[in-house]
């Protein structure tokens, strides 16, 4: 998704000593503006930091463990998440997911999503290295015929071939793909498997059966940052310089990049500050994780968290919450996830207490594909349970008990609810837990909010 490199006004680009030697004069003062600098910019960037680790691991990294597939290719994940996978936090467990890193140095690529049937939730998200969502293939926008999609880089003005059934313009020289093929039942994972390996990536010019162009190698990889674990690490900044070199400055962003680059943000350049910028730019990152803190607890639903360009626009604090909370997640015309903070009486999830959810007839979240329900440990990722059940959701209503008057009751605990209930058992661990209720083309009634989930009911005082 990238290809021309940044021209760089090197009077503001202020990196290594020589130049930092310029802010010592007036140091408190430089000193405070650094440390603000270094709040905004890791507010900005810190999707696009979070990002990098999973485009070098999957993409770039051969070595990688999670390693899926090169630019321009599709790799899979053959199953759904358990809970050895720890890259990607609030993982989604219900569609395996594949993955495209589209690179876009060299011009348009064409992304094939095969046919599916009805009966099957498939969508394909192309986002960013912002990580705003570039558009979607899915039923919602496309039915389930498939068919072939162009993908182009900033600034692309060619011809559309016949054949394509829709163009998606990238902001930046570099984009994901990422497939979601459900699966529908433990025996359907043989036809997931034969979806997947009909989808597939080439560049335009093969797909017009002409030579492609060779891009330029990529610039030798930074270290990736885990933000979770070293939130204030300012090898952060390395990181997005990295991904800064195929992230054309926007026209709405050309002056705040510029003043980014005088505290050493910048394309493709190595983050190298002094020790007094050095403790300015952890003092700032840590005033940025306090923002972002802060309007994480403000957050209604996945609804305000995701979207395009033009969706969040220059809502940078929403986006990295987005990303703090889970990276890449959908548009709420696509997903919503809509519960919950807290149990019915406002207190956080302990898994040394008992909850039950509760359906009343009729009172199923009302979609047009699929919901779920997901319990995570305090690090937002999956519990390992002797079960090995990590989720209950719709495809499983037929296993499900039901009540007298035809609703359902879940229990979400530690403890076997007893022999009798393990059907609708959701195990938690017997620590803090969170967690998540996902609807896949949600109705109207849960998007204007008309419905409500109902709420997580404490059985222990």
């Amino acid at each position: 998704m990238k290809s021309r490199p940044f021209e760089i006004d090197r009077r503001a680009f202020l990196s290594g000593v020589g130049a930092l030697a310029l802010l010592r004069p007036a140091l408190g003062r430089a000193a405070t503006s650094a440390r603000d600098l270094a709040r905004e910019a890791f507010i900005w960037g810190y999707p696009t930091v979070d990002l990098y680790a999973i485009l070098r691991g999957y993409a770039l990294d051969p070595s990688s463990p999670e390693f899926k597939a090169p630019l321009n290719g599709v790799g899979h994940a053959r199953d759904v998440a358990t809970p050895e996978d720890r890259l990607v936090i609030a993982p989604n467990v219900d569609t395996p997911y594949s993955y495209a890193w589209l690179d876009l140095r060299a011009g348009p690529v064409v992304v094939t999503v095969p046919p599916f049937g009805r009966e099957r939730y498939l969508s394909l998200q192309l986002c960013d290295l912002y990580t705003w969502i570039i558009g979607y293939v899915t039923p919602r926008t496309n039915g389930q015929a498939g068919g072939d999609f162009l993908v182009v880089p900033p600034g692309w003005r060619g011809t559309t071939p016949p054949g394509i059934r829709g163009v998606f313009h990238s902001t930046t020289e570099l984009a994901l793909g990422l497939f979601r093929t459900q699966l529908l039942n433990p025996a359907d994972l043989p036809n997931v498997h034969a979806l997947q390996d009909r989808m597939h990536v080439q560049t335009l010019a093969a797909y017009l059966g002409r030579a492609s162009l060779t891009a330029r190698p990529l610039p030798p990889l930074v270290p990736p940052v885990n933000l979770r674990e070293h939130p204030t690490d300012p090898a952060a900044f390395g990181a997005l310089n990295w991904m800064l070199t195929f992230m054309p400055a926007l026209p709405e962003e050309a002056a705040m990049r510029r003043d980014f680059a005088s505290i050493g943000i910048g394309p493709g350049h190595a983050f190298a500050p002094d020790d007094a910028l050095r403790d300015a730019v952890v003092e700032g990152m840590g005033a940025a994780l306090g923002q972002m803190r802060e309007r994480a607890r403000r957050v209604r639903s996945s609804a305000e968290l995701f979207g395009s360009r033009e969706f969040l626009r220059d809502d940078y604090l929403t986006r990295a919450v987005g990303a703090l909370f889970g990276i890449l997640g959908n548009a709420a015309e696509e997903f919503l996830g809509v519960g919950w903070q807290a149990d019915a009486g406002g207190q956080p999830f302990d898994g040394r207490r008992r909850y039950r959810i509760r359906f009343a007839p009729g009172q199923l979240p009302p979609v047009d594909a699929f919901w779920s329900i997901t319990v995570y440990t305090q690090e937002r990722l999956l519990y390992a349970n002797p079960l090995k059940r990590y989720v209950i959701n719709s495809p499983m209503l037929p296993s499900l008990l039901r009540d007298e008057d035809g609703g359902i009751t879940l229990h979400v605990q530690h403890d076997s609810p007893g022999p009798g209930r393990e059907s609708n058992w959701l195990p938690a661990p017997a620590t803090p837990f969170g967690l998540t209720l996902r609807t896949y083309l949600p109705r109207e009634e849960i998007r204007s909010g008309r419905w409500v989930a109902p709420p997580v009911e404490p059985l222990d005082s």
